[in-house]
């Protein structure tokens, strides 16, 4: 049995380890019960050094009051030895001890702990807060992941999901945000990728191999497989084999804001997208065709030549331009004998140096809800990323700027409905304004900072000048722009970005955070970034 004061010694050593980054997003005020006799510690652990580029915290001396927002009571921990716990006291002067271990309290009451789970035969943590007039004791409820035993498991139910044979073919399933929506798609994943996708066209007939937990394994053609989540394929009704899919010659249709590359095709085609600097790829995956000859265009437009070429088992379109990729679009029309596969490539627009934002069409999305991370004392990310957006598009107004906001109120928004609302008005850029927080495990003073992502490669540079100016802005360690599988960044149409400019859960964020001060920094940052990237854009030779 471990002695009160070598597990009092083991909780401190562990408050001081170190993990990493990224969520949790569930709120919780349990009802204070009665926590055993424990000494009383009257004397405050030492806050972190302020960052001085934040708002100072505010000094609160109210009553003593014990609210754990993170974890819920009852939680279960998903982490092995150590986590984070969170919420606030209700006095700013108050010394707390969690489960014997010293834990900062921030001047406005606020508290964040990162210590090590408690033994399993006493999974709770005991708060204890106390001024030298006062003293408040919350027992707070946990579950702990079971140890690994040697009983032999009770077997899963049978998997009751249709049985298929291998080489069986089946047609993809897309359920759409919006009826006859054209960003309606299924998502393939590489088979050990979680970061490469394909957008499949739903109808796709495509030849199921195996089925293993929640992904059926299908070809693409002989060459490329990939996972499909289950109840995006119809595996209950296979079908016979397809005819050889065939691409007839491609069409170039230039207009002033696009050049659409027109390809005629016997059925859906498994298809993928790659980005080059100044190109495009386009790969029907088991489609036969004839190659063709690049076909220049005058230099007015700014697809400068497309081309085909049998690929095996595939067709392969190159379209070459005469700048950055800006954005692009796939349509599909289906016909009586033939469909028309049309890949639309969305030329930049005209920038005014002087002001480059006058003129353009911005999307601002305001973050949740539903979900969202909240912080110590209960402040909710959409409650944040609201007033921000606001401001942002006050920012952008004054600059010419019209603006789509894809929410004004309080109420949730479908995610996926977000990025389609940007494109179909036709916006120049969408920017999703989010905050962050991490995973059980993950220790939040070493994973707090800024960091901006994206999905496309042409996304890339707004997401590097946006996370310049909110680095300068927001004063916050440099967490790097990353590419990552976000809804609100998968709209290809226009460079799109998410940014998760502060920690809500971090005490003196949260503070900062409340201020009209710190989200106005947070707005211009966004603003600086977009005027960065367009004028840069600007440049380019279009």
């Amino acid at each position: 049995m471990t002695t009160r004061n070598s597990f009092r010694a083991l909780l401190a050593a562990a408050f001081s380890a170190a993990l990493g980054a990224c969520a949790p997003r569930a709120p919780a005020v349990p009802t204070p019960t009665p926590v055993p006799s424990a000494p009383v510690v009257t004397t405050p652990a030492p806050v972190p050094a302020a960052n001085t580029a934040l708002p100072p915290v505010p000094h609160v001396t109210g009553p003593l009051e014990i609210k754990v927002v993170y974890p819920p009571a009852g939680q279960l921990i998903q982490s092995k030895d150590s986590n984070f716990i969170f919420g606030s006291v209700g006095n700013g002067d108050a010394a707390l001890t969690i489960n014997g271990v010293l834990t900062p309290v921030w001047p406005n009451g606020s508290f964040m702990g990162w210590l090590a789970n408690p033994p399993r035969e006493l999974s709770r943590y005991d708060l204890v807060a106390a001024t030298p007039t006062d003293t408040a004791r919350l027992s707070h409820p946990i579950k702990l992941a079971p140890l690994p035993s040697a009983t032999p498991v009770t077997p899963a139910p049978p998997d009751t999901a249709p049985r298929i044979t291998p080489g069986q073919y089946s047609a993809l399933i897309g359920q759409a945000t919006v009826a006859n929506d054209t960003d309606r798609v299924v998502t393939g994943y590489a088979p050990t990728d979680n970061l490469d996708r394909w957008f499949l066209l739903p109808g796709t007939i495509v030849r199921v191999d195996s089925v293993k937990g929640t992904y059926a394994f299908v070809h693409l053609d002989g060459q490329r497989v990939v996972r499909i989540e289950r109840p995006e394929i119809n595996l209950a009704t296979p079908l016979p084999p397809p005819p050889v899919r065939t691409a007839k010659a491609f069409g170039v249709v230039p207009a002033a804001e696009w050049t659409d590359i027109v390809i005629p095709v016997s059925d859906e085609p498994p298809y993928l997208v790659d980005e080059a600097a100044t190109g495009l790829t386009l790969t029907f995956y088991g489609t036969a065709g004839t190659a063709q000859a690049a076909v220049n265009l005058p230099a007015s437009s700014y697809v400068s030549s497309v081309a085909s070429a049998v690929s095996g088992p595939a067709m392969q379109y190159t379209i070459s331009m005469r700048g950055p990729v800006y954005g692009f679009q796939r349509l599909w029309q289906a016909g009586m004998e033939n469909g028309v596969f049309t890949l639309r490539v969305r030329r930049p627009p005209s920038i005014d140096p002087t002001n480059p934002l006058r003129g353009l069409t911005i999307a601002v999305d305001p973050g949740h809800p539903p979900a969202g991370a909240r912080g110590p004392t209960g402040l909710w990310e959409p409650e944040v990323t609201l007033p921000v957006a606001f401001k942002v598009q006050a920012l952008l107004a004054a600059r010419g700027v019209n603006v789509l906001m894809t929410r004004t109120t309080p109420d949730a928004v479908d995610l996926n409905l977000r990025p389609t609302m940007a494109r179909r008005a036709n916006a120049h850029a969408l920017v999703s304004i989010h905050l962050n927080a991490v995973p059980d495990g993950m220790n939040p003073f070493v994973a707090q900072g800024t960091a901006t992502y994206h999905f496309w490669k042409h996304s890339e540079a707004l997401a590097s000048e946006t996370h310049k100016a909110l680095l300068a802005r927001l004063g916050l360690p440099d967490k790097g722009v990353k590419r990552a599988n976000f809804a609100l960044v998968r709209a290809s149409w226009m460079p799109a970005i998410l940014a998760e400019g502060a920690f809500i859960i971090m005490p003196d964020q949260e503070a900062a955070l409340r201020t009209p001060e710190y989200q106005e920094r947070y707005a211009l940052g966004i603003v600086e970034g977009l005027e960065s990237y367009f004028r840069t854009l600007g440049q380019a030779p279009h």
